[in-house]
């Protein structure tokens, strides 16, 4: 089963909750680089569709399709992404903030998803989601923001049983999340960015 997958991403004026001083802005648009990224290389994926206004999130990605982000929170941007796609293909939308997420990891999970017609993936303290995927775009049911876990599995979304310590379950919002994330190893342009602030200690 080949995969679409929509990626929506604030960029630089996201992740304000993020402690890291003047590297926030840096950090945020690298962490959706390294997503980026890892959906790119990642075998089961065919299509990429990020939604952003933020140049800098996608410049020299290649093999990626940018829409435009109509600013109207994220609900909205991923309804602009989801209507680029072919309403009847197998549909993913995951969220830019896995800076741990490498293409074997995605993989694995897109497998899994692939026995359930509707599912998602839980955030580390499995209140959130992280991945929604549906064999049809059109059977997506997207219910993120607080508690989306349980609303999406109310959807009818299946939870998938990926690993507690998986890069897919790692979303960074805060430095704990950072830190647990730079343990199970981070993406080359979230590393430089740690590198050139000095964060990665």
């Amino acid at each position: 089963m080949e995969w679409a997958v929509v990626i929506p991403v604030k960029g630089s004026i996201g992740k304000s909750r993020l402690d890291a001083g003047d590297a926030r802005a840096a950090l945020a648009v690298a962490f959706a680089r390294d997503v980026i990224t890892a959906a790119r290389d990642a075998d089961a994926v065919g299509r990429i569709v990020v939604v952003t206004r933020d140049p800098d999130v996608t410049r020299g990605i290649e093999g990626i399709e940018v829409v435009d982000d109509p600013s109207a929170g994220l609900h909205a941007a991923i309804t602009t992404g989801v209507a680029a796609l072919d309403a009847h293909a197998p549909a993913a939308v995951l969220l830019g903030d896995l800076p741990a997420l490498t293409p074997e990891v995605l993989d694995a999970a897109l497998a899994l998803a692939a026995t359930e017609p509707r599912s998602c993936v839980p955030d580390a303290i499995t209140t959130g989601t992280t991945m929604l995927a549906a064999h049809r775009a059109d059977a997506l049911r997207p219910r993120f923001g607080p508690g989306s876990a349980e609303l999406h599995q109310r959807a009818g979304h299946v939870a998938l049983p990926v690993p507690p310590g998986s890069g897919l379950r790692l979303d960074v919002d805060e430095l704990a999340d950072l830190h647990a994330a730079l343990e199970l190893g981070v993406g080359p342009h979230t590393r430089a960015v740690l590198d050139s602030a000095s964060l990665a200690n």
